[in-house]
């Protein structure tokens, strides 16, 4: 009887094995830097980053294959200009709309991150573990991601913000099927 149990399973795999039919899954990582530095103030119209993650050749290459988003973050330096304490926020706009008013992109997008506090005239450093917790509109980023991998991101703040982004970039850590 304990032959028999062990037999069928091997078998079994023997068979999907010869079909072609293995399951392989595994996880590989986005990049996509942004502009640095990348100036960012209040003004008529504010400076968007255009993310066309089909120009990341994991992406591009997993695409079809993508199952599920594992992990993400927003990293880099976040410079306040100003000399009064600032509330950074980053929204997402599906279809990649750039030069738009701080209303337009609130009526058009989705609040992606943030708040992030930043004091009169300094700088943080923001790195995984502390962009994970200021994550707000995941899913809006996760159905970009799986959609046509093109959006536009926005770094604002409150009021009349003057912002500094270096070493900025959005990491995606995807799962795929082979």
């Amino acid at each position: 009887m304990r032959t028999l149990r062990t037999t069928v399973p091997v078998l079994a795999l023997a068979a999907l094995a010869a079909a072609g039919c293995f399951l392989i899954s595994g996880q590989f990582v986005v990049h996509y830097a942004f502009p640095t530095p990348l100036s960012l103030v209040a003004g008529g119209t504010l400076t968007g980053v255009d993310v066309d993650l089909n120009t990341v050749s994991e992406y591009n290459d997993h695409k079809e294959k993508l199952k599920r988003i594992e992990d993400l973050a927003l990293v880099g330096d976040f410079r306040n200009n100003t000399g009064a304490a600032a509330s950074i926020e980053a929204w997402i706009v599906p279809g990649a709309a750039l030069n738009l008013s701080l209303a337009q992109v609130q009526a058009q997008g989705v609040r992606l991150w943030g708040p992030l506090s930043a004091g009169a005239n300094s700088t943080v450093s923001v790195n995984w573990d502390q962009s994970s917790t200021l994550f707000v509109g995941r899913q809006t980023l996760i159905d970009e991601i799986k959609g046509d991998g093109r959006f536009s991101v926005y770094v604002v703040a409150n009021g009349a913000f003057n912002l500094t982004l270096t070493n900025a970039a959005l990491i995606v850590v995807v799962g795929a099927t082979n």
